[in-house]
């Protein structure tokens, strides 16, 4: 028991760390603000708490996205300067937080044409991992700038996606990252064109939260993770970079999939597994 207590409170000190040391929690690029309602306010209550923000700063707080008003998580354009101010304010009272509406971005892929080839397959003993399955029944959410349909994709197998940057469900890749990650996961196989997947055999559901310059905040990147555990994702990827750990991100991201283990490995990759779900966030 004694033990139990000391690992329960190392874990409450270090998660607390994480969220408030300077380095992680307030660095980064940002040109809105996430309101996080309390979810008990009534209807009235909370329209009468946007009335107010939109009359006392001039600012319309909306929906993230069509997922949002359930969550009664809204957006509000601002800096810095508005954000002390909102937090400053009684709206402190009507919210579980108030905090920056930080963007990511993609890492740079290179353009030379045969650079996907280069994955070094045989060292991670791919061959003989497809002995023992190729990815078959499982549903890969990629996190990312969206998926387009290419040649070497006709095969493989889809499910339902969503565009969070531009609130639709066609998610399409403006960009390449994304297409360029999905196929290195599930690349059409054995068809006599371009390169193999690691996990051919594997469905994606294409998630998009990261426009055609690779940029997309923090709030849809949560809506993203948070959707694809809802409708049933078994790997959850996000390869890019990260420039900030937030409080929006952990409650709309981390919480939904709790019940599982929260981990750091060696490596410094976070890890969220629930049931059969794993979250794994390169930082």
């Amino acid at each position: 028991m004694k033990k139990l207590l000391l690992l329960g409170l190392f874990l409450t000190g270090l998660f607390w760390a994480l969220l408030t040391f300077q380095g992680l929690a307030d660095r980064g690029e940002y040109r809105s603000i996430v309101l996080d309602f309390r979810e008990d306010l009534a209807t009235g209550q909370l329209e009468q708490e946007l009335g107010a923000i939109a009359q006392t700063y001039g600012i319309q707080p909306t929906p993230n996205s069509v997922f949002s008003q359930s969550d009664h998580l809204y957006i509000v354009e601002g800096d810095a300067t508005m954000l002390k101010a909102l937090r400053r304010s009684a709206l402190r009272q009507a919210t579980e937080s108030i905090a920056p509406n930080y963007i990511y971005h993609a890492l740079e892929v290179p353009n030379d044409p045969d650079y996907p080839k280069q994955w070094n397959f045989r060292s991670i003993n791919l061959e003989g991992a497809w002995d023992q399955a190729k990815g078959k029944g499982v549903t890969v959410a990629v996190i990312d700038t969206g998926i387009s349909p290419v040649t070497d994709l006709q095969d493989t197998q889809f499910v339902k996606g969503y565009d969070f940057v531009h609130d639709r469900l066609n998610a399409v890749d403006d960009n390449g990252h994304g297409t360029h990650v999905a196929g290195t996961i599930a690349q059409s196989t054995n068809n006599l064109y371009g390169v193999a997947g690691i996990a051919y055999e594997a469905s994606l559901m294409p998630l998009k939260v990261l426009d055609a310059e690779g940029g997309g905040t923090i709030t849809d990147i949560a809506e993203a993770i948070r959707y694809a555990a809802d409708q049933g994702a078994g790997v959850i990827t996000l390869v890019w970079a990260a420039v900030a750990i937030v409080r929006c991100c952990e409650r709309r991201s981390i919480m939904p999939i709790e019940k599982g283990q929260w981990s750091w490995r060696q490596q410094g990759i976070p890890t969220v597994a629930r049931r059969h779900i794993r979250l794994v966030i390169p930082m």
